[in-house]
Order: C-alpha cells, then structure tokens, then sequence
C-alpha cells in the first residue's frame, strides 16, 4: 500500500522529541511521503531545512492567515526568495481565517492575494485554508483559475463542494471524517471526484478515531484512508493509489 500524508505539520513543536523518528517510522505505516506546509517565515525555512535532509520530507513556503497580524514587506521579500527553493512545492497554507478573528480581513485578502500572485509567478500549486470565509476565499479565487489549487481539510457543505468542483479545484479531507458529527466531510468524502481527491492528517490537529484526544501524527492517515475508502465502498489499496498518485501529480512531485 502507498499513502502519503498531503498536510501535516511536523515542524510544529509538537513534535520537537520526536520528529525525525517519525520521519523513519512512516514507511512501516504504508507512508511513502508528507508534504509540510508552512504558517510563517521561521516555519518556511525550518521545513526547507528537513527536505534538504529527508527523501520523504517535501516542504511548502506561506504565511497562514493567523499569523499576518505582524508581517512586513521585508517579510514578504524574504518568503518570496524562501519560496524560489527548488525545495519547496508549493505555497501554503494560505488563505482565511475569521474563526478566532475577523477585524483585519483587509490584511488578511491582502497577504492571501499577495501569495497567490507570488504562487502564479513562480508557477508552483497553492494551499488553501478556510475556516469561515468561504465567500470571500471563493471571490478572491476567480482570479485564479489558472493556478492549481488544494483546498486543504474541506469542512464546508456540498453547495460550496459543487463551486471548487466548478472552479477545478482540489479536495483534501482530513480527520473529521471519522468523527460521528463529521457530516460535511463525510458528504465531501463521498461526492469528490476521484481525481481530485487528496488525504491528510492536519497532524498535530484534527486526530482521527480512534485515536481522538492524543496528539495527531501523519502516521494517522491510514485511517483517514480507512475512512474514506469505506464511504467510497472501495478497497483501501486503490483509495490510497489514487489518493497518491493525485498528490504526486497535484505537487508535481
């Protein structure tokens, strides 16, 4: 079986004791790979640092949108040259996030577009973050339509499924879907077309059943897999050589 983690984030501290044994601990979990995405410019390099070091450690450069309260234009020249790494795959996680606060928005639309347009100009995948924004992610991307673009942990409902489907997008589902209340992402599970269609483990977020209140790690997309598949009624070998072989092409990997 071949899988491979789209979103997990292992330079978070939580896993400074044990990062690099996980690191050689995926392959005994079917895990071929993960893909880091980054919240900041510390976050960008440390991740850049791992995939120069790690076959199976592939690295994105981004500013998430919790962390652009305090970002400079000198920071967004240094992302710009962290993200010219040949290292780095992909920009993300961008995008919006009016959960825990929604009075910078305007800052907030200005960082995303700015990394969509640095994603357009170095021609590399973007990452998407959405959490209680979804109407104005979806305006700021009509306009760019020609970039290709993840949805990362889709949590919304199948009105706004139907729109990326429309827009070409990419689905990643995470850990939810095996919560008993993860009704749109099961919905999600069930309805994205197969090419489209991505797993990740969010780690250290969004653990899944039956691991639910330990912290997550990308091993833990094996049940994510699991999951889906089921909702699929699928094999989960073919669910996760699917799901990899649309990450390879999606990450040009």
């Amino acid at each position: 079986m071949r899988l491979i983690d789209s979103h997990c984030h292992l330079t978070d501290e939580a896993f400074d004791d044990d990062r690099l044994f996980i690191l050689n601990d995926l392959s005994n979990f079917g895990l071929k790979a993960i893909i880091n995405p980054a919240t900041n410019i510390a976050d960008s390099k440390m991740a850049i640092e791992l995939a120069e070091k790690y076959d199976n450690f592939y690295a994105m450069a981004g500013i998430h949108p919790e962390e652009v309260g305090d970002i400079t234009d000198k920071d967004l020249e240094e992302l710009e040259s962290l993200a010219t790494n040949e290292k780095v795959i992909a920009i993300g996680e961008i995008g919006l996030d009016y959960y825990w606060k929604d009075d910078n928005k305007k800052k907030q639309k200005e960082i995303f577009i700015h990394q969509l347009e640095l994603a357009r100009k170095l021609e590399k995948p973007a990452v998407i973050h959405v959490r209680d924004s979804k109407d104005d992610v979806i305006e700021i991307l009509k306009d760019y339509q020609d970039l290709k673009i993840q949805i990362h942990c889709f949590s919304d409902d199948l009105e706004t499924l139907e729109k990326y489907m429309e827009m070409g997008f990419f689905i990643s589902i995470g850990g939810v879907v095996t919560f008993d209340n993860g009704t749109n992402e099961q919905n999600a599970a069930r309805n994205v077309p197969i090419e489209r269609l991505m797993i990740e483990t969010d780690s250290p977020y969004l653990t899944p059943d039956p691991y639910r209140g330990l912290r997550n790690d990308p091993r833990r997309v094996v049940e994510v897999a699991r999951k889906v598949a089921d909702l699929r009624d699928m094999k989960m070998d073919k669910l996760a050589k699917r799901t990899y072989n649309n990450t390879k092409e999606f990450f040009n990997l």
